[in-house]
């Protein structure tokens, strides 16, 4: 085949591939351009999870009627004309990509109107196509609507993920562009229900609550750091909140960083923010933050792909030991004013992991127990099932090591088991055989306890709810994003609904949506937490369950339930033959 020029068409798909790859790539293309217009107030719709409909209005200073055509040309753009400027970039566009990406393949119309103007504009495109234009009365601003995308491009549609995951992107580009703006009012509609809003009002403190959850909020510090190593005259600055060590989550789906006022991805970044934690976190936990970072635009290449969501710093080093300095100050000025950051290294935060330090001496039942002990109503095994075969030896129990392990002996030496791992087998073997059985018992709540999730959460909980009701939960929507719990699984014991569902959903995101995914979440957070003393009887109703369980060596997560310590290997420690 011959060298030849590409048809206009052509090019045109090439780059709406690069630029735009979902959804959620139309929406954020959209909210940048209104947030360079200076637009205080973005609205977005969705339906079908932005396949069938996007539209994004606001309140900035439009385009002009002689040059709306000219802004549907690739390389046109308001923002950038000498080459030196690539260099200091102040804007969030400047590629003049977008709006010609984004219509070479989608149905577009834009209603627009420059505030200079009287009379408003309207245009449509077809596949990038120039169409009608008629004038209209508008408000200052634009309203762009983007309607069945990729319809030109079916392969690009074919590899679209759920509506639900498409939707939950979205979000997530609505959600990062409200931190990074606090003082522009952002609304989001999927299908008509409104999803998420901020006010505007400039706190970001109002924001951060709004996307994490309330809930979670009250767990995070603010981060702002005015001794950051300086850059020739201007300083680098940080700001933001970060989560207690106490807070946080399996992924690291809750970081969030911006650099002069653009949401980025960069593993240094993240990789600085989570060395700020080392030795208060367990591995494969990341605490929840929105850090800005602000710095001279020279500083920072932005024009690294089309994205926009790569950067390179010009001292990568310097910007990781601001970072880790500023939330290690953070957390360590919590410390000091009374927050118990330095226990959670030891007791491994609300999820239980991590390992206290072991006593001198052996914890019996002869001390009194401060906490929920693990009481014959919370059994995984009810009184009327069957006698299981042993699997494990029968077993002595003669104490507890460190709140946190269970000491028994054997015909052949001794057990030490884990109290946490041991009991999150035991409660997830039982949920299986509940799910088995049509469901997981549950018991009404004396009071219906309400609980508020962040936008994404509670879309996820809509999603799944069939495996909630099949755990036990009777829950019931109460307003935004905020629930009733009306009944709540017999395995729980005093843990508040909202961290539950919490716990739960994040392991259904990362993990898979399915009733295995689920019980084995439930499992963890039920379970009984190393830190917890526990009486001699409940010790002992422990063992005996894990003595017939079909899988005692290792709880479902994957950590091990006990370590047997030979007879031999006894009399070898100390030299008896």
């Amino acid at each position: 085949m011959p060298i030849a020029m590409l048809a206009e068409e052509v090019v045109d798909r090439i780059a709406a591939g690069e630029a735009i790859e979902r959804p959620a790539s139309v929406v954020k293309e959209l909210i940048e351009n209104a947030i360079d217009a200076a637009a205080t107030a973005i609205h977005i719709e969705t339906e079908a999870g932005g396949r069938k409909l996007l539209r994004v209005s606001d309140n900035g200073s439009g385009i002009r009627r002689g040059e709306i055509e000219l802004a549907f040309k690739r390389h046109a753009t308001s923002k950038l004309r000498h080459a030196e400027e690539l260099t200091a970039i102040r804007s969030l566009g400047f590629r003049g990509e977008a709006l010609a990406s984004i219509a070479a393949v989608s149905q577009t119309t834009i209603i627009t109107r420059h505030r200079d103007e009287k009379m408003g504009l309207r245009l449509q495109l077809q596949a990038g196509v120039l169409g009608r234009q008629q004038p209209v009365g508008a408000p200052a601003g634009s309203v762009i609507t983007i309607e069945n995308l990729f319809f030109n491009t079916p392969a690009r549609l074919k590899f679209l993920k759920t509506d639900h995951t498409e939707k939950r992107q979205i979000y997530w580009v609505v959600a990062r562009y409200a931190l990074a703006y606090p003082q522009i009012a952002f609304a989001l509609l999927n299908d008509g229900r409104e999803r998420f809003r901020s006010s505007g009002s400039g706190q970001l403190a109002d924001v951060v609550a709004r996307v994490f959850g309330l809930r979670e909020f009250k767990h995070m510090l603010p981060v702002w750091s005015d001794e950051a190593p300086r850059l020739g005259r201007v300083a680098l600055g940080i700001s933001g909140f970060a989560s207690l060590p106490q807070l946080h989550r399996a992924s690291r789906d809750r970081i969030n960083f911006f650099v002069n006022g653009r949401a980025v991805q960069d593993s240094a970044l993240t990789h600085a923010l989570t060395q700020a934690y080392a030795g208060l976190l367990s591995p494969g936990a990341y605490p929840l933050a929105a850090l800005m970072l602000t710095m001279p635009p020279d500083f920072v290449d932005v024009n690294v792909h089309p994205t926009k969501a790569e950067v390179r710093f010009r001292d990568q080093q310097l910007v990781f030991r601001a970072v880790q300095s500023a939330v290690r100050a953070a957390l360590q000025a919590a410390a000091e004013h009374g927050a118990d950051v330095d226990s959670w290294a030891v007791a491994g935060g609300r999820s239980g992991r991590g390992s206290p330090p072991l006593e001198a001496s052996w914890r019996h039942s002869s001390v009194e127990d401060p906490f929920n002990s693990y009481a014959q109503d919370n059994m995984p095994e009810r009184a009327d099932a069957p006698l299981r075969p042993r699997t494990l030896p029968p077993l002595r129990v003669l104490g507890q090591a460190g709140a946190a392990y269970i000491i028994a002996e054997g015909p052949a030496g001794l057990y030490l088991v884990d109290q946490n791992a041991a009991h999150e087998r035991l409660l997830y073997q039982q949920l299986r055989r509940d799910l088995e059985n049509g469901g997981a018992p549950s018991q009404a709540t004396a009071e219906s306890q309400s609980f508020v999730l962040a936008a994404d959460d509670a879309a996820l909980l809509d999603e799944t709810a069939g495996l909630f009701a099949q755990l036990g939960f009777e829950l019931e929507g109460f307003g935004p994003n905020t629930f009733l719990a009306r009944a709540l699984p017999n395995l729980l014991c005093g843990q508040a609904p909202g961290d539950v569902i919490t716990h739960i959903l994040s392991r259904l995101r990362n993990k898979g949506k399915t009733a295995q995914c689920a019980a084995l979440a439930l499992a963890e957070i039920a379970a009984t937490k190393r830190g917890q003393m526990l009486q001699i009887d409940d010790m002992r109703a422990l063992i005996a369950e894990l003595e017939r369980c079909p899988e005692p060596h290792s709880a479902p997560s994957g950590k091990k339930t006990f370590v047997h310590i030979t007879s031999e290997q006894l009399s070898a420690e100390f030299q008896r033959a």
